[in-house]
């Protein structure tokens, strides 16, 4: 009888060590299901090693290469609600400034988090959400080290120059129209004084409309005009430049007019290091 028993015990051992190890509670391991629904947040989660968890982006989302096969949920400013709930994910990651876009998915049944990336500090500040949010603290404390250099203000000798951004205009006209600024937007603004420049236009609009008098009179030191458009060609980047050719500020004289085509120029993600490099080199 007792021998009986041994042998049941010694089975029950057995099988108890031969079971598969208990999965982890889903709780337990975040965001591996993530939807991105901006390019900014795109490319902070792959910089941060989550690519491969990232099941549906924007239209408005190409960078880096692998971006191209995930599957698309809209464009940027008009998310399909269905196509996300339909990638079935357990983290959807929202721009604050999309609030509508966080609402609807909040209402979809899907777990929302919120990101701040209107300014420098901000996409700073949010790589401690996103790490926080999926688990990788100490990824996340070592990727947010990179851009410690990039804060700090560069100090320059003598008056600062002025550099006056344009991020919209009317391209199609031989002359300056209908130009949209960039005035205290939190983002390159902060980028041009961060590179101790200062801003050409120094009101509190964000991005004031101005006209060609408007550039006249601000005789910006530097131009900065971002265009992001797709489809343009060699001979319409040139209409473009040609449009600064016979104006009468220190940009034009000084050859110190830049038409800037990379789309990094207009999102507060991982890349803004590239703007500020730049900015630096046009200083010199």
């Amino acid at each position: 009888m007792i021998r009986k028993i041994c042998f049941f015990l010694v089975l029950f051992v057995f099988a108890a060590c031969s079971q598969p190890a208990k999965p982890k509670e889903e709780s337990e391991v975040p965001c591996k299901r993530i939807v991105s629904t901006a390019p900014s947040i795109t490319e902070t989660l792959f910089d941060l090693g989550l690519g491969e968890n990232i099941v549906g982006v924007t239209e408005n989302c190409h960078y880096p290469e692998e971006v191209k096969s995930k599957s698309k949920i809209g464009k940027a400013f008009s998310v399909s609600s269905e196509a996300v709930v339909a990638l079935k994910p357990d983290i959807v990651f929202v721009l604050s400034a999309y609030g509508e876009l966080a609402s609807k998915m909040n209402a979809a049944g899907m777990k929302t988090v919120i990101l701040d990336q209107t300014s420098v500090q901000g996409f700073v500040d949010s790589i401690d959400v996103v790490a926080k949010t999926c688990k990788i603290e100490e990824k996340g404390k070592n990727f947010k080290a990179k851009f410690e250099p990039y804060l700090k203000k560069a100090e320059k000798d003598g008056e600062k120059k002025k550099i006056l951004i344009l991020v919209g205009r009317d391209y199609e006209n031989s002359s300056i129209k209908d130009a949209y600024a960039v005035g205290d937007d939190g983002f390159l603004n902060e980028i041009i004084n961060l590179c101790g420049a200062t801003n050409a236009y120094s009101g509190n609009m964000a991005y004031p409309k101005i006209q060609l008098e408007g550039i006249l009179s601000l005789n910006p030191d530097i131009v900065i005009d971002i265009i992001t458009a797709s489809g343009l060609t060699p001979e319409k980047l040139d209409f473009i430049a040609k449009s600064w050719s016979n104006l009468d500020i220190n940009a034009v004289k000084n050859g110190k007019v830049f038409i800037k085509t990379e789309d990094f120029w207009s999102l507060p993600g991982p890349r803004f290091t590239k703007i500020i490099e730049e900015i630096k080199n046009i200083l010199e």
